[in-house]
């Protein structure tokens, strides 16, 4: 694996407007040979994956000295399980936290992703947060 996890923070809130439970976002860095490759925040509804499912939300792009937000997009992936299988897709960053940081310039479409060398990547780190980011072993539990 090429992508390396820094965790960062957790913040817990709530209620959720639909469930009455509570919301956890975790988020970090990922790094390739040392080097920033993005931010990461994951999102869910603590007990109600299977209902609500997950958010992953990247900020990609360069990073480093002389770096700017300019230099940098938001890319976001729902997680849904049900039935036995889990899966992540890429939906519009724009109506997700992420869309309105300070860290980048622009939310991503849907569009904007699938279908080119940007989605390898964000799939490519996804798993890396996935495997290596303990913080989220409910989203990474067997479905029930």
């Amino acid at each position: 694996m090429c992508w390396e996890v820094e965790t960062a923070g957790s913040k817990d809130f709530g209620p959720c407007d639909c469930c009455g439970g509570t919301s956890r976002t975790v988020w970090g860095y990922l790094r390739r040979e040392g080097e920033p490759g993005a931010a990461y925040y994951v999102q869910w509804t603590l007990g109600e994956v299977d209902r609500h499912g997950a958010h992953v939300d990247l900020i990609v792009g360069r990073w480093g000295h002389g770096t700017s937000a300019h230099d940098r997009c938001a890319v976001s992936l729902e997680f849904r399980r049900a039935q036995g299988s889990r899966g992540f897709m890429v939906i519009d960053a724009n109506h997700r936290p992420a869309a309105s940081s300070s860290l980048c310039r622009k939310a991503l479409a849907r569009a904007e992703v699938v279908g080119t060398p940007l989605a390898d990547t964000v799939f490519e780190m996804a798993d890396a947060i996935w495997l290596q980011d303990s913080r989220i072993g409910e989203l990474v539990a067997p479905t029930a």
